[in-house]
């Protein structure tokens, strides 16, 4: 088995690795995958900081990062002129979520979350930032994750 970081990892940071089926699960469902095998109390970050805010974004991440696809997803605005209002707000709201809750290794964030929010920062005039993420993009597509 071979890992790779997605992400700068500090020296003396603690790494976890999930024992439950899937990352859409509610804390309490990973609780009740993991009680059979005397795991009472998991530690990890998503678990230690489940709220109902978290749970519903765990279930919901599939459709939540499919709709944000700009070949298919609901992206109207992308053939507009200008970037509606909140737009923006809304996908960096999403991406603290991803990033708090350790979706951003998914696959399907990078390929059809990033490009919208690049689009987004540059519609929005913020061209240093549409920069920054496509140069993101191009690391995660060259580090051999794809």
């Amino acid at each position: 088995m071979i890992f790779v970081a997605v992400r700068h990892i500090k020296s003396g940071e603690q790494l976890f690795s999930s024992y439950c089926g899937g990352g859409e699960q509610s804390a309490a469902e990973r609780k009740a995958e993991l009680e059979p095998y005397g795991f009472t109390q998991c530690t990890c970050a998503p678990c230690v900081n489940a709220t109902p805010e978290t749970d519903t974004f765990r279930k919901t991440f599939q459709a939540r990062v499919e709709k944000y696809d700009l070949n298919g997803g609901n992206v109207a605005w992308a053939k507009l002129r200008a970037l509606p209002a909140g737009t923006l707000d809304e996908l960096l709201a999403f991406q603290r979520l991803v990033v708090q809750e350790g979706f951003d290794i998914h696959d399907k964030y990078w390929l059809m979350f990033m490009p919208t929010l690049a689009l987004a920062y540059r519609m929005a005039g913020r061209l240093s930032e549409a920069r920054a993420v496509m140069q993101q993009l191009r690391r995660w597509r060259t580090s051999g994750l794809v």
